[in-house]
C-alpha cells in the first residue's frame, strides 16, 4: 500500500493473532474491562491511553479479543463517548504545537510543510466523519482551532 503523502510503497504492518477461544490468560472478566474503561474514561484519558492503560496494568492484551468489542463501541453504549473522535483530536493537537513552533520559527519550511499537511488530513477525516455520521453536518473544524 502506497503512503499517503509520499509515491513511494511503505512496509506492510503487523497483525494481530486471531485466537478462537479469546485470552485465556485474562483474570478479569468482561464487567470488570467495562467498568475499568468507563473509570479511565472519567480520568479523561483518550481510547488510545486507556487501551495502553489496560494493556500495561491489567494485562489484557485488546478488548476486541476479550469481549468481542473496540473501547470506543463500550463508551458509546455507556453513552460516554468523546464528541470529536480520537484519531482526529490527536491530529488538532499535534497541529497546534506545530503552529505554535512555527510562530516562533518563521523559517523553518519543513514544519510549515508538515503544518499543511496535518491540515489536509484532518479535512479528509473531518469529511469522512461527517459523512458517516460520526459529526453533525454543521460541525467546523476552524471553531476548534
Amino acid at each position: 500500500m502506497a503512503r499517503m503523502h509520499k509515491r513511494k510503497r511503505g512496509k506492510s504492518g503487523s497483525k494481530n493473532i486471531y485466537l478462537a477461544n479469546g485470552r485465556t490468560w485474562v483474570e478479569q472478566s468482561p464487567t470488570e474491562i467495562s467498568e475499568i474503561i468507563l473509570n479511565s474514561h472519567k480520568e479523561n484519558l483518550t481510547l488510545s491511553q486507556i487501551g495502553i492503560r489496560l494493556r500495561d496494568q491489567y494485562g489484557i492484551p485488546g478488548t476486541k479479543h476479550v469481549m468481542g468489542k473496540k473501547i470506543g463501541k463500550i463508551l458509546s453504549e455507556n453513552n460516554s463517548s468523546p464528541s470529536i473522535p480520537d484519531d482526529l483530536n490527536s491530529l488538532i493537537q499535534k497541529y497546534k504545537r506545530v503552529t505554535k513552533h512555527i510562530n516562533m520559527n518563521k523559517k523553518d519550511m519543513s514544519n510549515t510543510r508538515g503544518k499543511n499537511l496535518i491540515m489536509a488530513k484532518m479535512l479528509r477525516l473531518v469529511k469522512y466523519y461527517k459523512r458517516e455520521g460520526y459529526l453533525a453536518k454543521e460541525w467546523e473544524l476552524n471553531k476548534v482551532l
